[in-house]
């Protein structure tokens, strides 16, 4: 089929427009509040990292920038309304590993797709932990592994349900070191409050959940990921340095839009993310319980999300479990 030189030049003028009409709308934008949808509870860590964020980004952008919890259906309602909604700015998601990087292999029918949305910032980067009640016969992550070896299948692990990150965290640290463990969910309960009981024994989790209780003495850290100790944890290995190198997990959450939001609008937010990133105040915040912060543009945030798919599909793929949505 030929393309005439008119067809040519019609196609081109109509990207122009489209440019032309993207950078506009970024340099008016934002003109009204910005709705941040949280597709966790409120009183959750994430609902109250997620209001942290939304009011510095307030005074940045020079909008309102709220946030609003859609809770339920583990994640997907909150998720799924971004990724139907308008592709103009004004609704943005909180998103988490989960809901980007493996649901989509874990539950036989999302009511969204990964790819409906466009990446603008990972606001943070979070340790991950092996935690344990003061009174498990084992003080560092191999020596619990030669425990599990002895007891297989039997020491209990606490999560908040089956499929969270706290279950396949521990599905992922036992297919790498050959053990098991009694994965217990408390659907409706904190497992913080089994564990600190001896109910269960130990937890796979973000570091930040047990960091108070770690520091007072209430639990014990086995092994944290990362490249070198944590300042505030100076007694407690890496799992590197144990010798555990492809455990290297973390959990994190950043802003993205739906799919088709002018990139400019992107980049703008994105950029605001990055300044709040680093404030003194903001990297103090985020050190004191074991994470940090990071403001990554819009193709590092990308990349990074199809990296961390990379690791998580597998691991779901191995554990073998398949959920329905109810």
């Amino acid at each position: 089929m030929m393309i005439s030189r008119r067809q040519v030049l019609g196609t081109s003028a109509a990207m122009l427009m489209t440019t032309l009409a993207g950078k506009a709308s970024a340099q008016d934008y934002p003109n009204k509040p910005v709705r941040i949808v949280v597709a966790n509870p409120p009183g959750s860590g994430l609902d109250a990292d997620s209001r942290f964020w939304a009011a510095g980004l307030t005074s940045l952008l020079g909008q309102t920038v709220l946030v609003d919890n859609r809770p339920g259906g583990a994640t997907t309602i909150g998720t799924s309304l971004v990724a139907k909604s308008s592709p103009d700015g004004y609704t943005l998601l909180v998103g988490i590993p989960s809901s980007l990087c493996y649901m989509a292999e874990l539950y036989t029918k999302l009511p969204y797709n990964p790819n409906d949305f466009e990446a603008i910032s990972q606001l943070t980067a979070l340790r991950s932990v092996i935690v344990a009640h003061p009174g498990l016969p084992a003080n560092t992550a191999t020596e619990l592994v030669k425990l599990a070896k002895a007891r297989p299948g039997t020491i209990p692990a606490g999560t908040v349900g089956i499929g969270t990150f706290q279950h396949l965290l521990g599905e992922w640290f036992g297919a790498i070191t050959g053990t098991s463990y009694q994965f217990v969910p408390y659907n409706t309960t904190s497992p913080y409050t089994a564990l600190l009981g001896g109910e269960t024994q130990v937890m796979f989790d973000a570091l930040p959940a047990s960091m108070s209780n770690i520091r007072a003495g209430r639990l014990k850290a086995l092994a944290v990921t990362g490249k070198g100790r944590h300042p505030l944890l100076p007694n407690v290995p890496t799992f590197e340095e144990l010798g555990i190198r492809e455990f290297n997990a973390s959990t994190w959450f950043g802003l993205l839009a739906p799919a088709g939001t002018p990139k400019p609008i992107l980049e703008k937010v994105a950029a605001a993310c990055a300044t709040l990133a680093h404030k003194p105040e903001v990297i103090q915040r985020y050190h004191d319980y074991g994470g940090e912060p990071v403001g990554s543009t819009p193709a590092e945030f990308s990349a990074y999300i199809r990296s961390e798919r990379e690791k998580w599909v597998p691991v779901v793929k191995r554990s073998g479990i398949k959920l329905e949505l109810i």
